[in-house]
């Protein structure tokens, strides 16, 4: 009986060294996550999920600021353009010399000049719009061509592979 006892206090004492005490399940409920801490880690993630970009969107980026360096003015371009620009003393000069309405008696020619200037600048627009319209179009060949290409690519893979087999079986 003595045994029996002290097996029982044995395991009882073995019990209470692995027993978990009060303050070591308030220190796992405290580092544990709840319900709601997943529930906001989980909108964190859909947020991120939507406003995040994809190869697609850089890609995208990419060819438009290729195209914003290709059409943008660099600095060598504005100053050539400010040596090419007239200065006050210029246009001060221009102005001694131009002809004003009363030196200049009224010339058909002159108003005919001018008439075609105008219809011409009021063209640039209508020329400006073609050309967009253009420029899309041809976009949307170059797009047309690099799909035929990889078309076309493929049918000529596929059709050295079927001369190899035609040589094969002649070869037999």
């Amino acid at each position: 009986m003595d045994d029996m006892l002290k097996r029982i206090f044995d395991e009882l004492a073995l019990l209470r060294e692995r027993m978990a005490t009060k303050d070591d399940i308030a220190s796992i409920e405290q580092r544990m996550a709840t319900k709601d801490d997943i529930a906001a880690m989980d909108k964190r993630m859909e947020h991120i999920e939507q406003t995040m970009a994809t190869k697609d969107d850089i890609a995208a980026m990419d060819k438009r600021i290729e195209h914003i360096e290709q059409t943008m003015a660099t600095k060598d371009d504005i100053v050539s353009i400010e040596q090419r620009m007239a200065t006050k003393d210029d246009i001060i000069s221009i102005e001694q010399r131009m002809a004003t309405k009363d030196d200049v008696p009224d010339i058909p020619l002159i108003k005919q000049a001018v008439l075609e200037t105008l219809e011409a600048v009021n063209e640039i627009s209508t020329i400006k719009q073609n050309l967009a319209e253009m420029s899309q179009k041809l976009d949307d060949v170059i797009a047309t061509q690099a799909r035929h290409e990889l078309a076309i690519q493929s049918l000529a893979l596929r059709s050295l592979v079927h001369e190899n087999e035609i040589r094969a079986l002649k070869a037999r």
